[in-house]
């Protein structure tokens, strides 16, 4: 009590502290504009003058006020202020009418507010796994006893209330899609999920059957509705999949995490047939040792065909062996293929690369290339797995629509466009064609892109990497120009292809350029005139 009574008058005091502050901030801000107002209205100027004087004192008045403030500011307890900024936009938070379950997911990077409804989702799948779990083992094992029973209960009762406020606050927020629309009512979200399957099974998964922990006592098989929930485990399962750089290592560990399941319930189901036995026969559990470690041995063993435990002598017990043998080795096969699928899968394109790449390389040796040329292609092969774990760029993006493909392109190279002299002043919608019209292409280190006196036909702009302006030699560097730099516009222009290159542009190293050829260019700008008045003139 006493300690609590000294607390109290030491946070009034911070309190009475901040909010004096505050005060004495706003006080000076007052008596400022007040001599400001006094001055414009008291002193006779010219019309001009005071014009001028009243946006100078404004700008000065604002700028001495921002000062002030930031040196007030800066004063205060910062704890203090960015704890009562968290908890007032915690506080101030209201769910929107309806929720988009299909929002982007970035892993270690959930703001508790802005995507509270994927947060509750982690929740909700851990109240399953905590179900899935626990009640096998409370069914077989003698884990729930009178003195830890009421935590138990604790936490069964906290699951119960994260699905209760799942399905009444968030599911019935959640839109959907019908007739390739969003649908983003209320009434049309909560309509749609209590015709669902989904609604079935979360209403059947909260059942309070425990009432009857009244009549027949606490056994924890009245709870074993609670895994019809099973669904929002799998949602998230596939949402968190999607946001990670190497899904299939995160398949490959749910999927060995299904069969240890497996094993653990078979664990539990040997546990009770020996305790249904007493005990007694040899080839069940003998109650000595750590029950559960023991179970999960046996039941690892018989579930990957291992063997080596002891042998069923009563026809029950030969039974249960058989169908334990079966279906360990029925689920264990599946659980093996596919992780064989999911690692061919991850390998195929790589696997596809090295193809490529040999044929190549036997295409060049059959054909006697130099060796110099051999090494290059060889480069070139590496590079590009290794920057784009991809050969043909082009044909991942044709497998999208026309659309999308040109939303990427714009996105990407539109900056740069725009910056192009060349381009000022034309339809920016031209430009969203020409953007769609570029090609990327690779140089190696030592290739010239272009040489003086060549005619030129195309531009670039450098996407990755750097190109030099150099002389007749290398070593004689005039200029370098970085990615985002767009060079060569004028061979656009040129009549007839009869520009003249009039510079070296070397690549020292890697260098991703894209490329706009001048016949692209042709077809696009004769649908827009008036650009074509520009780029006329421009061309004179």
């Amino acid at each position: 009590m006493m300690a609590s009574e000294e607390q109290e008058p030491a946070a009034q005091e911070d309190f009475v502290r901040i909010t004096g502050r505050q005060f004495a901030i706003w006080k000076k801000r007052c008596s400022r504009r007040a001599k400001v107002i006094e001055k414009e209205l008291f002193e006779e100027k010219s019309f001009s003058d005071s014009e001028n004087e009243k946006e100078a004192s404004k700008s000065s008045i604002c700028t001495q006020d921002a000062k002030e403030d930031d040196k007030e500011v800066s004063q205060l307890p910062v704890n203090a202020t960015e704890k009562r900024t968290l908890f007032h936009r915690f506080l101030n938070y209201r769910l929107p009418e309806t929720i988009d379950p299909y929002s982007e997911l970035t892993v270690f990077s959930l703001c508790f507010v802005d995507n509270i409804y994927l947060l509750y989702q982690v929740l909700v799948t851990w109240s399953f796994l905590y179900n899935a779990i626990t009640i096998p083992m409370r069914m077989s094992f003698p884990i729930e006893v009178d003195a830890n029973r009421k935590y138990w209960l604790a936490v069964d009762y906290i699951c119960d209330a994260i699905n209760l406020v799942d399905m009444i606050v968030f599911q019935v927020r959640c839109q959907f899609i019908e007739g390739g629309n969003f649908k983003t009512e209320r009434k049309d979200t909560r309509k749609h999920y209590m015709k669902s399957e989904a609604f079935v099974l979360d209403t059947l998964s909260l059942v309070p059957f425990e009432v009857l922990y009244l009549f027949v006592g606490f056994h924890p098989v009245l709870r074993v509705n609670r895994v019809l929930k099973y669904h929002s485990f799998f949602e998230f399962n596939n949402k968190f999949e999607m946001v990670l750089d190497n899904a299939y290592i995160y398949r490959v560990a749910v999927t060995t995490c299904y069969l240890l399941y497996f094993i653990h319930v078979d664990a539990c189901l040997y546990y009770y047939t020996s305790y249904y036995m007493d005990f007694k026969s040899p080839w069940g559990f003998q109650n000595d040792g750590s029950s559960y470690i023991k179970c999960f041995y046996w039941a690892f063993c018989t579930t990957v065909t291992i063997g080596n435990v002891e042998k069923p002598t009563t026809n029950f017990e030969l039974i249960f062996q058989l169908l334990n043998f079966f279906l360990g080795l029925f689920i264990f096969s599946i659980v093996i293929g596919q992780v064989r699928d999911s690692v061919q899968a991850n390998a195929a394109e790589e696997e596809g690369y090295r193809a490529t790449k040999n044929s190549c390389i036997d295409y060049m040796e059959k054909n006697n290339i130099p060796p110099h040329v051999q090494k290059k292609v060889r480069e070139w092969f590496e590079y590009t797995w290794e920057t784009q774990k991809i050969l043909d760029e082009s044909q991942l993006l044709n497998q999208i629509p026309e659309k999308m493909h040109n939303e990427i392109a714009v996105n990407v190279h539109i900056c740069v466009m725009e910056k192009v002299d060349l381009f000022k002043g034309c339809d920016r919608q031209m430009l969203y064609d020409l953007v769609v019209k570029l090609r990327p292409i690779l140089y190696m280190p030592g290739d010239y892109i272009c040489q003086k006196g060549e005619v030129g036909r195309e531009m670039y702009i450098i996407s990755n990497g750097v190109v030099q302006v150099v002389g007749e030699k290398k070593s004689q560097i005039f200029v370098t120009l970085r990615a985002g730099t767009a060079f060569g516009e004028i061979s656009l222009l040129a009549l007839g292809g009869a520009n003249r290159r009039t510079a070296n542009i070397y690549s020292p190293g890697f260098a991703t350029l894209f490329i706009l050829l001048k016949n692209d260019l042709n077809d696009v700008v004769k649908n827009y005139p008036k650009s074509q008045t520009i780029l006329k003139r421009k061309a004179k």
